[in-house]
């Protein structure tokens, strides 16, 4: 199986993920091939970088089904293979039987729904490797610095021209938005859901980026804040802590963007 470079898609592929996003998405596939076989000693199982090639209009059989593509795949092509998947995942009992093309099915559809747009988390999969080293993120978090920096932009201008435009559910969205971008890109020190007076929660102010632990931290005081009878950190507004939640899981790839 190839284990070469990805290309550009000839015209009319299904991808739309930057060439250099792929390309690091690939690189770590192989790595995390040959590791995985220099330690079972056996050889390299390159699906990925297959159904990376596939995908972008190289000819041959489709990753999961093996469908014919003499031409390529085209879009159509690589919808039918991600509904595939979907299917044999939802109506195949776990079994040792079934083990490998369940794994293999999940991978798949993994790596191309990622690579169509279906879904924003890029897969790593060598030890270490976290989806934002990928895809021009740091850590966890896989949008970029100029992504942040736009999202933020925008909820100002709509905050201050009184636009509702964004997709929140009330006063405060477009405020929590902007505090969660802020303390995330490492430009204000408080986090989002910090609040004054005691409580059993702590929310130190961040030197810098904060660590993954805060983010976490700070998403889970937002889904705290928004539950019927949960702990109240301070007087946020829902729609404010409902925007810090949201707005944690667009960086992390899990949701859409916060403003549009």
């Amino acid at each position: 199986m190839t284990t070469a470079a990805p290309r550009p898609g000839r015209p009319g592929t299904a991808v739309i993920r930057p060439r250099a996003h792929v390309q690091a998405v690939h690189d770590d596939s192989v790595r995390a091939a040959r590791q995985a076989a220099e330690q079972a000693g056996g050889q390299p199982d390159y699906l990925i970088s297959h159904a990376i090639g596939w995908a972008l209009g190289r000819p041959g059989p489709a990753p999961f089904t093996g469908t014919p593509a003499p031409a390529g795949a085209g879009p159509g092509d690589v919808a039918a293979e991600i509904a595939a998947c979907r299917r044999y995942l939802e109506t195949t009992a776990y079994s040792g039987q079934a083990a490998a093309a369940i794994g293999r099915a999940r991978h798949v559809a993994r790596i191309l729904e990622w690579l169509t747009g279906a879904s924003d988390l890029p897969p790593a999969y060598t030890r270490g490797t976290e989806p934002g080293d990928l895809a021009g993120g740091r850590g966890p978090v896989v949008r970029t610095a100029a992504e942040t920096g736009a999202t933020a932009a925008r909820a100002r201008a709509q905050r201050d021209a009184g636009d509702t435009a964004g997709w929140g559910s009330g006063p405060g969205w477009h405020d929590g938005v902007i505090a969660t971008l802020e303390w995330a890109g490492g430009h204000r020190a408080e986090p989002p859901m910090a609040h004054p007076g005691g409580g059993p929660c702590s929310h130190p102010s961040s030197a810098g980026l904060p660590a993954p632990a805060e983010m976490t931290r700070e998403r889970r005081a937002a889904e705290e804040h928004l539950e019927p009878g949960g702990y109240r950190h301070g007087s946020h507004s829902p729609g404010y802590a409902d925007a810090v939640a949201a707005t944690l899981a667009w960086l992390y790839g899990q949701g859409p963007c916060p403003v549009r």
